[in-house]
């Protein structure tokens, strides 16, 4: 699914944006504080019904209002449909041709929407569950069962952690903990399906990237070289202290190396970032491969961090990428000598097509 034309209102510093976008590859540049990266966040609230840089949606609402709307008509296997978003009093509503009841989660595979951002870094040197929610984010795009799966396992870890909380007799852990294993393993399994494929790929962009050897390990969460319900036996004394289950795939990680190094102590800030994106492009790769329609890529100021030579080589592997594109930088400058299909003005919240 392309988006072919998107309207924002009172999100932010936009206050009036309507917005005629090309399939391919767009630009918007401008001062910082102008509101470029607020479109941005605008799709992406289309897509998963939250911001890529904050969790509250109350917070985006514009300074004096009560609420926002995004809007969007898109085009999808020859059909058009229209999408819209309403934030207002502490509510989300979410349509799809005028018909209401929609969840962020099926609006996210109707419109799979993906983002390199300033922040990215973080899948390197941040913690576990940044990486966890990356990978079951990406498994979700390219399983389509893999949700309800992963919420199986999620209704099982919480039903287990209470039973183990309140102090429950042995057989009533042990009937959560069987449908717990059952749930974790159709979890493990499904990650490390994607992760083997997936990692391929990623080795590949990080050498046209860095030129240096990337490497992606999953690692289960506590049960590494033997079964889980060996694991949980092992660990159902201190699990009963501690009222929590402390492994199954909850507690997994991604191990990533740069070379024969931990990427988190071994790279520099700008080398961090792209290993960031040759994971994220990686996952954009399989992506596409399975998927018959093209999603859409949001990057946010890709040159920050990077020098010339280092962004050359991202923005090579992103216009090879068949998505569309929507890309933020400062100036035009940014764009040298790279073809963009459109490119947007935008100053104090306002947007002019140049």
């Amino acid at each position: 699914m392309t988006l072919q034309r998107l309207q924002v209102r009172q999100l932010r510093c936009l206050d009036a944006v309507d917005l005629e976008l090309h399939p391919q590859s767009n630009f918007l540049y401008g001062l910082n504080g102008a509101g470029k990266t607020s479109v941005l966040e605008a799709i992406y609230l289309l897509s998963r019904g939250r911001s890529f840089r904050s969790r509250l949606n109350a917070r985006l609402v514009q300074r004096g209002k009560d609420g926002f709307l995004i809007s969007a008509v898109a085009q999808s296997g020859g059909r058009t449909h229209r999408l819209g978003l309403e934030f207002k009093a502490g509510s989300l509503q979410l349509k799809v041709d005028g018909e209401s009841g929609w969840r962020s989660s099926a609006l996210s595979r109707l419109l799979p929407v993906h983002v390199l951002d300033p922040s990215m870094h973080s899948l390197v040197d941040a913690g576990p569950s940044e990486r966890r929610r990356f990978l079951d984010w990406a498994v979700f795009h390219v399983e389509q069962p893999y949700l309800e799966t992963w919420r199986d396992y999620r209704r099982a870890l919480i039903q287990r952690n209470k039973a183990l909380k309140t102090g429950q007799n042995v057989a009533v852990i042990e009937a959560w903990t069987e449908q717990f294993i059952l749930a974790a393993e159709r979890v493990h399994q499904t990650r490390s399906g994607f992760v083997q494929a997936w990692s391929e790929r990623v080795a590949d962009v990080g050498k046209r990237l860095l030129g240096e050897n990337i490497s992606v390990v999953y690692r289960s969460g506590g049960f590494d070289g033997k079964g889980l319900a060996d694991a949980l036996r092992g660990s159902l004394e201190r699990d009963r202290q501690r009222g929590m289950t402390h492994v199954g795939p909850h507690r997994a990680d991604l191990a990533i190396r740069l070379n024969d190094a931990d990427a988190k102590d071994a790279a520099s800030r700008g080398q961090q970032k792209l290993i960031a994106a040759a994971l994220i492009l990686g996952e954009l790769q399989e992506f596409t491969a399975r998927s018959a329609e093209p999603g859409i890529l949001l990057v946010d100021d890709p040159a920050a961090e990077l020098d010339n030579r280092s962004l050359a080589r991202l923005i090579t592997e992103l216009r090879a990428l068949p998505m569309q594109l929507l890309m933020t930088g400062i100036s035009e400058q940014n764009l040298e000598p790279f073809e963009v299909s459109r490119v947007f003005h935008v100053e104090q919240g306002a947007i002019r097509q140049d």
